[in-house]
């Protein structure tokens, strides 16, 4: 008798969380969206919409005109297999100490601005989501990246 022969293993998960920068990328179709897209469908992907990247995301892309209500972008989000990720009240406690982290080590203005980047509440309650799930984050800001390699934060950062 046979041995059968073993099964192969799956291939392995890829858990990211997405900032807002990402979601209105996608939601305006701006330069790189399919990227973006393709990214999530992929089956291997298990993508976080952490909420305070929800809500901006949704007051951000109304502002640039996008017309479908709060509610149909929700829908939207989540009809692309989008798990949103509340804030727990440790997330709230390490989101400040991440402000206070980037108000003392600012990183270099970017190119449309004189000013120095820091984290907003936005990006230090995403960023401390993140961490908590140890997920990788993808987002288009750079300072995130710089922060890391400055050795400021702990976090995977992907930038498209």
């Amino acid at each position: 008798m046979t041995a059968a022969a073993p099964k192969p293993s799956p291939p392995p998960t890829v858990d990211l969380c997405l900032d807002s920068s990402v979601i209105c990328t996608l939601i305006l179709q701006e330069r790189g969206w399919q990227a973006i897209h393709r990214t999530l469908g992929h089956p291997t992907v298990n993508a976080c919409l952490p909420g305070p990247a929800l809500t901006e995301s949704i007051a951000v892309v109304r502002r640039r005109g996008n017309q479908s209500s709060p509610a149909q972008l929700y829908d939207a989000l989540i009809a692309l297999g989008l798990r949103v990720e509340h804030p727990v009240d440790g997330d709230l406690v390490r989101a400040a100490e991440l402000i206070e982290i980037s108000e003392r080590n600012p990183g270099p203005p970017p190119a449309y601005s004189d000013r120095e980047t820091t984290l907003s509440l936005g990006d230090s309650m995403i960023l401390a989501i993140t961490e908590r799930l140890g997920y990788k984050v993808l987002t288009r800001d750079t300072y995130w990246k710089w922060m890391v390699d400055e050795d400021l934060i702990q976090v995977d950062v992907v930038v498209p």
